[in-house]
């Protein structure tokens, strides 16, 4: 408690950053798991599972300690409400990454030849819009010197639109992957067919999460 009150005596965004640092954690790991799914390297994928649950547990531990000793006299330059739905917006998409391991999980399958490449490619795009979204929280302290206006407010709304974007984008990946795979229905089995396509609904999740954290920033910016 102590640790997290004297953080907030510092600045009411350290603790999101200390929170956003383990989410991005999570984020880092989405690639190389992907890497050993394909591969067929179940091992390495409970691995690194693993030290995803690691890192998203340690994760809520510190949104659990923000919740409960988020001093009620404390001066925030935001509204309190939506401090705290940024912070549930940052541990989406922890979560978000964790059901990605849950599905990987259930059964090992074999990645048709044809959905590596474009699967791969919205595995990278995903990650580059959580990183981004994660690039965005550690901003918050220009943007609270700034008195969320000037240059730095205009930075954080460019970032925002650019994530909005990217998230569609990542929309109309994640359908042209699920347009292949249900073309596919001849060579995979039902649970095949089924988990991948839960696998790549759960990737888009981590997209949609991630856009999230540019909605809320942009609530700070219009109020």
């Amino acid at each position: 408690m102590r640790t997290i009150l004297s953080m907030f005596a510092k600045s009411p965004f350290k603790p999101l950053v200390s929170h956003i640092d383990k989410v991005n954690e999570c984020v880092s790991q989405i690639v190389p798991l992907f890497e050993a799914y394909k591969s067929g390297d179940y091992i390495k994928v409970e691995k690194i599972s693993q030290q995803i649950e690691k890192a998203e547990h340690k994760a809520d531990k510190i949104k659990d300690n923000i919740r409960q000793h988020l001093p009620q006299s404390i001066f925030l330059p935001v509204d309190k409400r939506d401090f705290m739905h940024l912070l549930s917006a940052q541990d989406d998409i922890a979560d978000a990454v964790e059901d990605l391991t849950v599905i990987m999980r259930l059964k090992d399958i074999e990645i048709p030849e044809e959905l590596l490449e474009p699967l791969m490619d919205l595995v990278q795009h995903v990650v580059d819009i959580a990183n981004a979204a994660c690039s965005m929280i550690r901003e918050l302290e220009d943007l609270l010197e700034s008195s969320f206006g000037g240059a730095e407010a205009e930075k954080i709304e460019k970032m925002a639109q650019e994530l909005g974007t990217s998230e569609w984008e990542a929309d109309k990946k994640q359908f042209l992957i699920a347009k292949k795979l249900f073309s596919m229905d001849d060579k995979l089995n039902a649970a095949e067919l089924f988990l991948l396509n839960e696998l790549i609904k759960k990737l888009g999740g981590v997209a949609d999460q991630s856009e999230k954290i540019g909605k809320t920033l942009r609530m700070f910016l219009s109020r």
